[in-house]
């Protein structure tokens, strides 16, 4: 117990410390952001101010994500197209980190409702990976998986991003917390060679990948690596000062413990675990440790500590987790689910249409064709030109229409949606089809007008020749008579 004092104390006196620095820190923000003008910049600020209260105030940090919100939704006509849905998402990831499951799972559905449209693949990507968190928190961890795989298939064909490393370590994670170990080990082993091969050597992420790596090889029986990764875990994650990683990796080092029957070691971790927990009101991770703890010293028969550490579990769950809170959770995942077989069935309908347009477009292209062609090639029928320029019209407008059918799923994704570029893109269309329409209604000018002569020279060659006919004949009859 001696120890573990001595590390409360120490531990108090660092986060004491700790929080003086990032206080002025922020007061420097705040300053900064009294003194901007420029509203980019402004959401760039409140968007530190609030990363920056973390470990200081969970409602400030809330706070903080909130006037980027307000911010965004007051300004979404001069800010970046997305800037809405980004600050939404971090306002959820804020909500989240305080431990306000409900609250963050419904702010990161409202983010998805305005991504979705724009095709930013990245924040996409980003919001399904918050979503997948609260469930993995929650402990709907297949749920979790749902989501995480829906980001990894938007950002895996994107080589070493930020967000495939995240998925990858997430939804290992969450196999690793089923029982899954195999696809668990696949995932984690993945991350971590996209993480050495892109970061080197660098301490970037704290230690949560070797962390996840280490309970990986504990319940797999591999006593030694399970050791080996949870003291590298301890050593990153301290050395970047990422507490709730350090509490996280301490708990699965003493569940590993418990595992192989160290229950001394077991206790010190999920102490140390829990303290940090606790300092920094880390409640879901606060709930395992207690959990654990329980557990301990149940077996150990110490039951005014069991009774503790349980009393402790019960009102940090129903703090997180009370039944309300849990029925809203699931009506939400219901209702999005709904949406999403909405969105399903509209864009089912939508393509449907898209492709009799592109059909009717087709033939509407080849009937026009067919009229052309038969003016300028038909040998009995003289053409005035303007009759070819005005079905040369209606072919190219025809032309138009059907490329932009064809490309418009290809143009929304590369522009986001973003009117100013998708008419770019069409006048760009435009104009690659206006030089080429004014070279083929040449050539068919030119041909319709040889065409036309060669058929009126035909007429007068066959009326030339009705008339000395008609001569011949009369010149016939006068000489019988």
């Amino acid at each position: 117990m001696t120890k573990i004092k001595f590390c409360f104390t120490f531990l108090f006196l660092f986060c004491f410390a700790l929080t003086n620095a990032q206080q002025t820190l922020i007061d420097s923000l705040k300053q900064q952001l009294t003194a901007e003008k420029t509203d980019s910049i402004k959401l760039q600020i409140l968007w530190e101010i609030s990363n920056q209260y973390h470990y200081v105030s969970n409602d400030s940090m809330v706070f903080y994500a909130q006037q980027a919100v307000l911010l965004s939704m007051k300004k979404r006509n001069s800010l970046a197209v997305g800037a809405e849905a980004q600050a939404l998402s971090i306002l959820a990831g804020s909500l989240w980190w305080a431990g306000n499951y409900p609250d963050a799972k419904e702010t990161y559905f409202k983010a998805l409702k305005i991504a979705e449209p724009i095709g930013d693949t990245m924040l996409t990507a980003g919001i399904y990976v918050g979503i997948a968190m609260v469930n993995r928190n929650a402990g709907d961890y297949r749920q979790a998986i749902i989501y995480y795989t829906k980001a990894e298939n938007l950002c895996r064909h994107i080589p070493d991003n930020d967000v495939l490393i995240e998925v990858l370590v997430d939804k290992g994670k969450s196999y690793e917390q089923l029982g899954i170990l195999d696809s668990a080990y696949t995932y984690v082993q993945e991350c971590l060679a996209m993480y050495y091969r892109k970061f080197q050597s660098k301490n970037i992420y704290g230690g949560g990948l070797q962390s996840a790596m280490g309970i990986i090889y504990s319940k797999m029986g591999k006593e030694q690596l399970a050791v080996e990764f949870f003291r590298q875990s301890i050593q990153l994650s301290s050395a970047l000062n990422e507490y709730r990683l350090l509490a996280r990796g301490y708990c699965e080092y003493a569940e590993h413990f418990d595992r192989f029957n160290q229950r001394d070691s077991a206790i010190y971790y999920a102490t140390k675990g829990l303290m940090i927990d606790r300092q920094f009101n880390l409640l879901v991770q606060q709930l395992q440790a207690a959990t654990l703890l329980t557990k301990l010293y149940k077996q150990e028969n110490k039951i005014d500590s069991a009774f503790k550490y349980q009393q402790l579990m019960i009102d940090t769950r129903e703090s997180v987790f009370s039944n309300e809170k849990i029925i809203r959770l699931q009506t939400l995942d219901f209702n999005e689910q709904l949406r999403q077989q909405e969105l399903a069935s509209e864009k089912t309908k939508v393509e449907e249409e898209r492709k009799q347009n592109i059909q009717f477009a087709l033939i509407a292209i080849g009937l026009v064709t067919l009229i052309i062609l038969f003016l300028i090639l038909s040998r009995s029928f003289i053409t005035n030109t303007k009759l070819i320029s005005f079905f040369g019209v209606i072919a190219l407008l025809l032309v138009f229409e059907f490329l932009n059918l064809l490309l418009h799923p290809f143009l929304e994704r590369i522009t986001h949606h973003s009117p100013i570029l998708m008419l770019v893109a069409l006048v760009c269309i435009a104009a690659l089809l206006v030089p080429l329409h004014h070279k083929l209604e040449k050539w068919a000018t030119v041909k319709l007008v040889e065409k036309n002569k060669a058929t009126r020279l035909a007429i007068a060659k066959r009326t030339i020749e009705k008339l000395e006919d008609k001569i011949n004949d009369t010149t016939e009859s006068s000489t019988n008579a």
